[in-house]
């Protein structure tokens, strides 16, 4: 009788459903204490949480940009929403589908909104050599802008450690910088969470694509590549794509969506075809 206890609870262990879950820590640039300003950026994270259920034990642990890059490198840690760069890829795993998707960034400036179509980023430097961009100390904002930002250090100034999309919003305010590269969609978030009435205008940058991805990135490890391989199994399924693609509309107009649809169709096709 003791060896078919024994017996039934070992077939039980090795049973898929009663696999272990996967634990991962997910690496957040932001403080405990600020996370509510950050919770749009964590939407889509929890959506894909939620689907995962019980296959998943998470862990947060909050970390400036820098420290990310570096401590993504180890076992067991992952981050969300970064961009794709061949240097990044040459030493992280990242996922075959964007968790996150949004209009390209924008030129935020302060002050009621201009008629400008597009704006070339490096010309408005130039035109005014006292004319100071805010941007967070870590960050690739993409090929042309991250060469514009190079080649205009002195009118650069970078803001590193936790919560650096805050403290720039926040310098914009004050006047400390005279324009910040950032999203829309978080812009009115953290408007929204201060009450804040302060006007702004987002200006098109020229060149710039009309969508970018922000993809999970987890490390070449053995457990990264398990990690990794269930993230993209759980992204393929059409439960998932129909939430994050329902998501994604709240952050693009009615023109732009009409726009990125072809996008939407080829990268997300369990979700439009529903």
């Amino acid at each position: 009788m003791r060896y078919w206890l024994v017996l039934f609870a070992a077939l039980c262990w090795l049973s898929p459903l009663q696999a272990a879950p996967l634990t991962v820590t997910i690496l957040l640039e932001f403080s405990e204490q600020n996370a509510a300003a950050y919770a749009q950026q964590m939407l889509h994270w929890r959506l894909l949480q939620r689907h995962a259920g019980e296959a998943l034990d998470v862990r947060f642990e909050h970390v400036s940009l820098q420290r990310s890059f570096s401590q993504v490198q180890q076992s067991g840690y992952c981050a969300i929403n970064k961009m794709k760069t061949l240097e990044r890829e040459a030493r992280l795993l990242f996922s075959e589908k964007p968790l996150n998707v949004s209009p390209s960034i924008r030129l935020i400036r302060s002050g009621a909104a201009t008629l400008e179509p597009g704006i070339d980023v490096a010309a408005w430097l130039d035109d005014a050599p006292k004319r100071q961009i805010g941007v967070a100390a870590g960050r690739s904002y993409g090929k042309a802008l991250d060469a514009v930002i190079q080649s205009h250090a002195k009118q650069v100034y970078t803001v590193a450690g936790e919560d650096v999309n805050l403290k720039l919003w926040q310098m914009l305010q004050k006047g400390r910088v005279d324009a910040v590269l950032d999203y829309v969609v978080r812009i009115e978030y953290l408007r929204w969470l201060q009450q804040d009435q302060t006007p702004y205008h987002a200006t098109a940058i020229l060149g710039q694509p009309l969508i970018l991805e922000g993809f999970i990135v987890c490390n070449r490890s053995a457990h990264g590549q398990q990690l990794m391989q269930y993230f993209d199994q759980l992204m393929a399924t059409p439960a998932l794509q129909q939430a994050l693609y329902q998501s994604y509309q709240q952050y693009f107009s009615v023109a732009e969506w009409q726009q990125a649809r072809p996008y939407f169709q080829k990268t997300f096709p369990a979700a439009v075809l529903q």
